[in-house]
């Protein structure tokens, strides 16, 4: 999970994660306008042209449309699927740490189905309904020692240019669809408690019924379309921090 972004970003950065960390929990939805600059620079304890710099950012990527007159709101529809009904907080971050966190990360024992798109799963990937689907599972690892279970469900148009040397060549299917020039440039995941059924308990050495943490996620490429939907089901003694920042006032 990437960590929230830090000091090391510039502040319009912030304020402009901060602003889209609250429209995907829903706190402002779809259509919603805005506070207005000045209501967000005193809420930001920053300058008028720092907001407008975020709500730039914001706008560059499809979360923000201004009005004419009329102020700044929420893109209807936005780039990515919030989380609904409205959730807790989400935390933004930034994929190159988590990039760099998957390092130590590898997948043993894959395997790969083909299944039928119910429902539920075309709407996550914006499929037909009974499309196929290609389903990888796996193991993962951090420096060598399990840690969870991966099953990521991707399109088959996806799926197709993932051969069999990418999929070799990737240490976890996230570095396959890179390798496959489907490269994921955002994620919105849900954190929820689980308990592990007979099989993920055999894969990472634990008991069917232990408490585990799902992670569950759409990742889209750089066009914002979905290439895949996803599971991280973590077991118990493995830990996932989180770097929170206060932004700061301007200078």
């Amino acid at each position: 999970m990437a960590r929230p972004p830090g000091p090391d970003r510039p502040l319009y950065v912030r304020i402009a994660m901060s602003l889209k960390s609250r429209i995907l929990a829903g706190h402002h939805p779809p259509g919603q306008r805005l506070p207005s600059e000045d209501d967000l620079a005193a809420a930001m304890s920053a300058s008028r042209s720092t907001v407008r710099q975020a709500l730039g950012e914001l706008r560059d990527t499809g979360y923000v449309v201004s009005r004419r007159g009329s102020g700044s709101y929420v893109a209807d529809p936005l780039p990515i699927e919030p989380l609904s009904p409205r959730s807790g907080p989400v935390y933004t971050g930034f994929l190159d740490d988590l990039d760099n966190e998957a390092h130590h990360v590898r997948e043993r024992a894959r395997v790969q189905d083909t299944l039928r798109a119910d429902q539920a799963l075309a709407a996550r990937l914006k499929i037909p309904v009974g499309a196929p689907v290609v389903r990888y599972r796996a193991t993962r690892l951090r420096n060598g020692v399990p840690y969870g279970i991966a099953t990521d469900i991707v399109p088959q148009a996806v799926a197709d240019r993932i051969t069999a040397d990418v999929l070799a060549a990737g240490p976890t299917l996230v570095d396959a669809l890179t390798l496959a020039r489907r490269r994921v440039a955002e994620s919105l995941q849900r954190v929820e408690p689980a308990l592990l059924d007979a099989e993920d308990a055999e894969r990472c050495g634990a008991s069917p019924g232990d408490p585990a943490l799902a992670i569950t996620g759409i990742a889209y490429d750089a066009d914002r379309v979905p290439v895949d939907a996803y599971t991280l089901t973590v077991i118990t003694g493995y830990g996932i921090g989180l770097h929170l920042t206060r932004v700061e006032p301007a200078p």
